[in-house]
């Protein structure tokens, strides 16, 4: 955390000058609604880089998060405004609480908003802001998932497009996929989506012949864990030095752990969020791998000099950052159709590679975490918050 300080030799006076200046650019700072449905860790950082420019208040929901394995967050910021998401009788829309209210009572300078077109309060968000001149921009992954995006799905995202003063695409895939609609492509901005470690691995650190495979996620529906666990235990039994080290909870953690308690190879760590505890599991591990539907945790590996092992699927994947892996040079792909077998066989083949290789590979996938965060998303953000503003 940055620090200003003030020298002993300053006159009290202008240090008290320059305090209530300080104060009163405080008080003038622009009012940024930033509206989530929840605050994961990962967004701390953004919500960081907004607070150096603006006065920021946070929407989202903290009830239940941990169930959901994820830890309960409390940003740093001006306000943190509890909200509810509520299921409508339609079980496919949904509505946040508090966001259109505040925003017509309160009139913020601006509002980045998450882009799920399912929620109603996005679109009373994206009028409210129209109709009151307040730049509402929104922030998504687009229609990435989608070769055919429909009638219905393409009309909603070029609603929504018009009605924002920005689309904030979470990759260049996702800004393709809504050029590819027809949405104007300067209302289109690319921020790629990411997250920050405060405890990397440097690939120096890697020796390339590590034994481990590490999983780090949710245990959810979708993780596809338990295909990634049979085929650990399989290049065991065929004499491999291998073991898998999972990091992470979820709906699934306590069946998962229970089904496989016998397992040696195998090493449960739960939910952890200390950046220097995960670190220092990572080093005994030479590939992480989400076989199901990944989306950040990508990075997460990226940052741990950790090349990832995804399947080739891009649009079933959870998000888009599987696309920043490289197949043979940032990480590795397995045929998602192929299933277990084509995991084994991507596994025995890294297993195979010589150490060399694989921390050239090591190095290669920390580059693209420090690319992803030069600038950070978070930074990425505030300065397209602050040029809509000066627009």
């Amino acid at each position: 955390m940055e620090k200003e300080t003030v020298t002993s030799g300053t006159p009290p006076c202008e240090g008290e000058c320059d305090a209530g200046l300080t104060r009163l650019a405080q008080t003038r700072r622009p009012v940024v609604f930033y509206v989530q449905p929840l605050i994961a860790r990962y967004r701390i950082e953004v919500i960081e880089s907004l607070n150096r420019l603006f006065s920021v208040k946070v929407f989202a929901c903290s009830k239940g998060v941990e169930t959901n394995g994820f830890s309960r967050e409390k940003p740093d910021c001006d306000e943190f405004v509890e909200t509810r998401i509520a299921g409508l009788p339609s079980r496919r829309i949904r509505m946040q609480s508090q966001v259109l209210g505040r925003i017509v009572l309160e009139r913020p300078d601006a509002v980045l908003i998450f882009a799920d077109v399912r929620y109603l309060s996005l679109w009373l968000a994206l009028l409210a802001g129209r109709m009151m001149r307040v730049p509402v921009l929104i922030h998504g992954q687009g229609l990435y998932r989608h070769k055919s995006a429909g009638f219905m799905r393409t009309v909603c995202y070029r609603l929504a497009v018009a009605l924002a003063v920005r689309y904030v695409c979470y990759t260049e895939a996702s800004r393709r996929s809504l050029v590819d609609i027809g949405c104007p492509i300067a209302k289109l901005v690319v921020a790629n989506n990411s997250l920050t470690v405060s405890s990397g691995i440097e690939p120096e650190a890697k020796t390339g012949s590590e034994n481990g495979v590490l999983f780090i996620g949710r245990l959810r529906e979708g993780s596809e864990i338990e295909p990634l666990i049979d085929v650990v235990g399989q290049l065991h039994d065929e004499g491999n030095d291998i073991a898998l080290h999972v990091i992470g909870d979820g709906e699934h953690g306590e069946r998962l752990k229970r089904k496989y308690a016998d397992r040696t190879d195998v090493i449960w760590y739960g939910a952890l969020f200390d950046d220097d505890a995960i670190a220092t599991i990572s080093r005994r591990c030479r590939v992480g791998c989400y076989p199901g539907s990944a989306g950040l945790s990508v990075v997460h590996m990226f940052a741990l000099s950790l090349p990832p092992i995804v399947h080739d699927r891009l649009p079933l994947h959870m998000g888009p950052e599987p696309g920043y892996v490289e197949d043979g040079r940032t990480g590795f792909f397995f045929g998602r159709d192929g299933g277990a077998p084509a995991l084994a066989a991507t596994l025995r083949r890294i297993w195979a590679m010589p150490p060399a290789e694989m921390r050239a590979a090591a190095a290669a996938a920390h580059a693209v975490y420090c690319q992803l965060n030069s600038p950070t998303l978070g930074h990425q953000l505030a300065e397209i918050v602050e040029a809509a503003l000066r627009a």
